[in-house]
C-alpha cells in the first residue's frame, strides 16, 4: 500500500506540473502571470475545505451540477479560464490537486524570475531576522534570489534543515546525533 501511495502522489505531482506549464504558457501568452496567481490561490483555499472537494470530486454527481457550483462559486470572482481549469479538475474528479497546480506555477513563476525556492524546516519557529539570515546565507550559496517558505518539525530537535531545488542542507541537531553515533558504532 505505502508503494502504491508514493506512486500515487508521484503521478500526482507530474499530472500537476503539465496542468501549471499549461496555465503558464496561457498567461504568458496573455501577459497576466499575476492574475493567474490571484485566482489559483483563491482555487486553492477551496480545495482545503472537505465540502466542495468531495463534491466536484465525486463521481456520482452529474457534470453539469458541479460546473454549476463552480461557476456559481467563482464565476464573479476568477477568470473564464481559471473556472474552466476548475470544471476540467471536477470532471476528472482532480480538484483537490488545485494547491499542487498552484505550487507548480509558482515555481514556473519563480524559475523565470531567476528565483530559487527554498523551504526550510526546524525545530521551533524562527523569527524574522532568523529567516532573514539563513536566506542570505542560502542565497550566497547557491548564488540566486531565495524564495523562502518555513515550516516546524520537532523531530529535528534543533538547528534547521534547508532545501533548496535539488540540494539539501542539513543542519539540524537530529543529524548530529545520528552521525555521532554512527561513529561510536563504527569506533572512530
Amino acid at each position: 500500500r505505502k508503494v502504491l501511495r508514493v506512486v500515487s502522489n508521484m503521478a500526482r505531482t507530474v499530472s500537476a506540473r503539465r496542468y501549471a506549464q499549461a496555465i503558464y504558457q496561457i498567461a504568458l501568452e496573455k501577459g497576466d502571470v499575476d492574475k493567474w496567481l490571484d485566482d489559483l490561490s483563491l482555487l486553492s483555499q477551496s480545495a482545503t475545505d472537505q465540502t466542495f472537494v468531495g463534491f466536484v470530486d465525486s463521481p456520482q454527481i452529474e457534470m453539469d451540477k458541479k460546473t454549476a457550483v463552480v461557476k456559481e462559486l467563482f464565476g464573479e470572482t476568477v477568470s473564464n479560464l481559471a473556472v474552466n481549469l476548475t470544471c476540467v479538475l471536477a470532471s476528472r474528479g482532480a480538484v483537490s490537486n488545485l494547491p499542487v497546480i498552484t505550487d507548480a506555477f509558482q515555481e514556473l513563476v519563480d524559475s523565470n524570475k531567476g528565483v530559487e525556492r527554498a523551504e526550510i524546516t526546524s525545530a521551533v519557529p524562527l523569527n524574522d531576522a532568523q529567516i532573514a539570515a539563513i536566506t542570505k546565507d542560502l542565497s550566497s550559496l547557491v548564488g540566486k534570489d531565495i524564495s523562502v517558505t518555513t515550516r516546524t518539525d520537532e523531530s529535528i530537535i534543533g538547528g534547521f534543515v534547508a532545501r533548496v531545488g535539488d540540494r539539501l542542507i542539513d543542519g539540524s541537531v537530529k543529524t548530529r546525533f545520528d552521525d555521532m553515533k554512527r561513529e561510536l558504532i563504527r569506533g572512530t
